[in-house]
């Protein structure tokens, strides 16, 4: 079995951290896998796992499908899997040209609606990371046999507990007395009011909290915008408590830096695998303080990115940090969940397995 993964660009982000994850997982089985790309700041992160990278620049049109017809024909991959907008439709083409099944997986609603629809008349079978997605794309017309759920894969043995969380202060250039709290997501025109919404609850708490300091780290066009905005609240408070810092490709590093971490969908399971506990706020809304009783509704709703229980505001997310950050026992017990349940129900061995699976069925 021979896969071509098509993503556009191997930006910093949860899908093509999802992308990385799987790729790995693959290779372990036995899988031969080959990822067609713009390139992007994750690449090295695909060369050095000895995943094949193909570099096709991103375009429309003729050009574009012939360079990934020659590369098919080249390598001989027979299943194609496309995990973005654009990959969608010519994925589609590349499909029918090669006569070959294709796979995609749904990533959030955020999808081109044509293209979407242009995989589904296609595709052998579309993953959907949520069970949200599901229903999104039954909203769209797509059959209900085509679709399966298999949420996010995390590779335990990258996100998992670190023993020492001074030494990565160090290595991060942290204070080690402080009460760290850590964004890590998109700082785009979707995910923005998320971020904008940290910064302002991080400014209620650090008033009364000197030893209190939020880092958000993470790429997007509204960036300046956000170290703007951090920028008066400091100055509102007399002293740095808000760091805006670049994206990271380990992103685990801030992830054990941290005694509480915000984030929703990849970054959630992440910090969760990293013994972190986690407050889920994403684009739909906000979902709270991940605990054993909301466990399941937070993954049916990807921890606030395709559904949520309330609209986030600085109000509700200060007052759920600052009852993280009050009781450690609290913290460490959720952290404790969080690393068992990641382990039952998230790790990228037994995702992959399912991937597999649905590889195998679709090829006969």
């Amino acid at each position: 079995m021979k896969v071509l993964m098509l993503v556009s660009r191997l930006n910093i982000g949860g899908t093509e951290k999802y992308v990385l994850s799987l790729s790995r997982s693959l290779l372990t089985h036995g899988v031969q896998v080959g990822v067609a790309t713009d390139g992007g700041p994750l690449a090295n992160s695909f060369q050095k796992a000895g995943i094949k990278l193909h570099i096709v620049p991103n375009g429309k049109g003729l050009r574009q499908i012939s360079l990934l017809s020659s590369i098919m024909d080249k390598e001989r991959y027979n299943l194609i899997h496309a995990h973005d907008s654009n990959a969608f439709a010519q994925a589609a083409t590349l499909s029918q040209k090669h006569k070959i099944p294709l796979i995609v997986t749904i990533h959030g609603t955020y999808h081109r609606r044509a293209d979407l629809l242009s995989a589904a008349r296609t595709s052998k079978r579309m993953i959907v990371v949520s069970p949200k997605l599901t229903k999104w794309l039954v909203n769209h017309k797509i059959p209900t046999d085509r679709i399966q759920m298999i949420p996010n894969g995390i590779d335990i043995a990258t996100f998992r507990p670190a023993a020492n969380k001074n030494h990565w202060r160090k290595a991060l250039r942290l204070p080690q007395t402080s009460q760290i709290l850590v964004y890590a997501g998109r700082f785009s025109s979707d995910k923005y009011p998320i971020a904008r919404n940290v910064v302002l609850a991080a400014e209620r708490i650090a008033k009364y909290n000197r030893q209190f300091l939020a880092v958000l780290v993470g790429p997007g066009s509204r960036r300046s915008d956000l170290v703007q905005l951090a920028a008066k609240v400091n100055l509102r408070l007399g002293r740095t408590a808000i760091i805006i810092r670049p994206p990271m490709s380990n992103i685990q590093h801030a992830y054990y830096v941290s005694d509480v971490v915000v984030g929703t969908g990849r970054v959630a399971l992440e910090a969760m695998a990293c013994a972190k506990p986690v407050v889920a706020a994403g684009v739909a809304g906000y979902c709270g303080i991940v605990q054993q009783k909301n466990i399941n509704k937070m993954v049916q709703c990807h921890f606030g990115d395709h559904g949520a229980f309330a609209p986030i505001t600085p109000e509700i997310l200060s007052s759920d940090i600052i009852s993280l950050l009050r009781i450690p026992k609290k913290a460490r017990a959720l952290g404790n969940l969080g690393v068992t349940t990641v382990k039952r129900r998230f790790s990228i061995k037994t995702i992959g397995s399912r991937i597999i699976q649905i590889y195998k069925e679709v090829m006969q």
